[in-house]
């Protein structure tokens, strides 16, 4: 949507654009409502949800079959496109540090997970739920950042600790709990202590310890945080066992701080410290320990020890599985954006703009203006690709959008989520073939909710972010790219041979400030006059207009079919088109608006 007709500002500072695209998911994402009984929850639009059990057959599709009275059989529910479930959330797996990166893939997913590698035709994440790693491909990510206002610090797994600059005492040995490598210190004593190159004066730190519930007089572990005070060091420390039948917190230099003792559990846990502010807050697994003032200094060093037991007794009295620390950062207020090329954000608020070469877990290579440059995690946002036409892999059957919790413990988190075509649903796992992260096995009980979609073929075009028009956008909905595009938009896209007789053919777009034509809705009376339009053109030929689809004032990206007559398209090399037209006192004035995602479907023909 645009603003009245005047000149084009100059001379504007570029605001920070708000992207569209992620606005819609945080808005469509939320957790899942704890139920009893362990019950799915069908969503009827106008009426009161159905608890149950959502069942998929690949010949059938999903049908939800609803609990009735004690004794009386399953009833059937029609789960038809539009419709929406949120599973019952399942018991949560062993404590474990959030996914650091998040990869955007447009309207086709947001996936979390520890960085592998970034190469020129693919970002590879390890994910907590599935044994393989994920390569999505490149260019259909849009954005790999870290979790916003942080910068990795250390992110060690401990399995060579001395190779990674901790400074070891005794002889802790890594041997292996379940299914998961640990660190294991012996009761007779060992430590493990790292100072950071520079101090911290606001961030986290985070560690997973194996609590085995047991209680020894005299032994202790601890891990230690031990800041600068202006009277000297101040350690905090937090003690994890032995002795105790609870876990406790210890700040003898201050700050002074108020301890809720919490009971020891024989299981995996996660230690949570935060610290700046103004404010210390220590929590595991997500139950708050103790909280006060915030230190007196920068967090200098960090020491995991036990200590106490018999000499010679090599049993393992402190397990830990993975630590990291991250600094706090503000994000940056202004960017550039500059869809042509690659961009480094770093957390001072500077962008650099050229080609990212490569990228791992500790660094990102890129080349900018034709010079080799390294830059670590601790100074990077996030990376930011340039937008090219990535079509994804072709994906037919029943459409979803499936939603999935990344992480177990961290509070508020927003889900995982991505779009493909569902393949199976069984108690253990659904599976999800995607355009661009391939086949993915989401464990059922991290599942958080699935919307239905109208099933056929799905052809994703182009999943980036696009601004059509002729003004800088400064006012809400901000698009992005802040630019304008001009008034066209084009791509081409290939049909499979055999896809265009399997049922009505749809342009399917995100978009966002679209003018509607009903009465009433800014500038309707100029699309009522057939001005101010923004068409769909296939291979030359306009076919329909956006406007007449879009019902309200469109300030927010919502999903819009357009139908493509059935002669419009052919088999093999096919062209789409947006294409806008002005009013008839200027032909330049035009529609200010966001196409967030193009997409291609076919209906799945009515089943016999």
């Amino acid at each position: 949507m645009r603003a009245q007709p005047a000149a084009n500002p100059t001379g504007l500072a570029t605001p920070r654009p708000l992207v569209v695209a992620l606005a819609m998911i945080a808005v469509a994402c939320g957790p899942a409502r704890a139920r009893a009984g362990g019950a799915d929850r069908l969503e009827r639009p106008g009426g009161p949800g159905v608890e149950g059990t959502l069942r998929f057959d690949p010949g059938m599709g999903f049908r939800f079959e609803a609990a009735g009275p004690p004794g009386a059989a399953p009833q059937a529910v029609p789960v038809g496109p539009g419709v929406a479930v949120e599973f019952a959330p399942g018991p949560l797996p062993p404590a474990s540090i959030p996914p650091r990166f998040r990869a955007g893939l447009g309207e086709s997913g947001r996936i979390s997970g520890t960085l592998r590698s970034v190469t020129a035709d693919a970002v590879t994440l390890e994910v907590p739920w599935q044994a393989r790693p994920i390569a999505l491909r490149r260019p259909g990510v849009q954005w790999l950042a870290q979790r916003p206002g942080e910068a990795r610090v250390l992110a060690d797994r401990l399995d060579a600790p001395e190779a990674t600059g901790w400074k070891v005492a005794g002889t802790p040995r890594v041997e292996r709990v379940g299914d998961r490598p640990a660190l294991a210190l012996p009761a007779e004593g060992a430590s493990l202590v790292r100072r950071f190159d520079a101090p911290i004066d606001a961030g986290r730190v985070d560690l997973t310890f194996r609590d085995d519930a047991q209680s020894r007089p005299k032994e202790r572990w601890a891990v230690e945080l031990t800041f600068a005070a202006p009277a000297g060091p101040a350690p905090i420390r937090v003690l994890l066992g032995r002795s105790e039948e609870s876990l406790a917190v210890e700040s003898p230099e201050g700050p002074s701080l108020a301890v809720q003792r919490l009971a020891r559990v024989d299981a995996w846990r996660r230690l949570t410290v935060r610290f700046g502010d103004g404010r210390t807050e220590v929590s595991v697994d997500g139950k708050e320990l103790a909280h006060g003032r915030a230190p007196a200094g920068p967090l200098e060093s960090i020491r995991i020890a036990t200590d106490g037991g018999p000499e010679g007794d090599e049993s393992p009295a402190g397990r830990v599985g993975a630590v990291e620390v991250v600094r706090f950062a503000a994000v940056p207020s202004d960017l550039e954006i500059d869809p042509t090329q690659d961009e480094a954000r770093l957390l001072v608020g500077d962008q650099l703009f050229g080609t990212v070469r490569s990228a791992d877990g500790e660094k990102a290579e890129m080349l900018v203006d034709e010079r080799p440059i390294a830059l670590g995690w601790g100074e990077l946002a996030g990376l930011h690709f340039r937008r090219e036409p990535a079509p994804g892999a072709p994906v037919s059957g029943a459409l979803a959008r499936v939603e999935w919790r990344s992480d177990a413990d961290e509070p508020g988190a927003e889900p995982d989520f991505a779009e493909g075509a569902v393949e199976a649903l069984t108690d253990a796992a659904l599976t999800l073939a995607t355009p661009y992260a391939g086949t993915l096995e989401i464990p059922r009980d991290r599942l958080v909710r699935l919307r239905v979609q109208e099933p056929g073929l799905r052809l994703v075009v182009d999943p980036c972010a696009h601004h059509l028009g002729d003004e800088v956008s400064t006012t809400p909905p901000r698009l992005d790219p802040p630019m304008p595009e001009g008034g066209q938009l084009e791509r081409a896209f290939e049909v499979p041979e055999g896809a265009v007789p399997a049922g009505p053919a749809f342009a399917v777009l995100d978009v966002v400030g679209v003018v509607g034509e009903a009465t009433g809705l800014p500038f309707s009376d100029f699309v009522r006059r057939g001005e101010l339009k923004t068409y769909l053109a296939i291979n030359g030929r306009r076919v329909d207009d956006l406007n007449r689809h879009v019902a309200g004032a469109n300030e927010s990206v919502e999903r819009i079919r357009v139908p493509i007559p059935a002669d419009a398209l052919r088999p093999g090399a096919n062209v789409l088109r947006i294409e806008q037209t002005g009013i008839a006192t200027d032909p330049g004035w035009l529609d200010d608006l966001g196409v967030v995602g193009v997409a291609v479907e076919f209906a799945a023909p009515p089943r016999p």
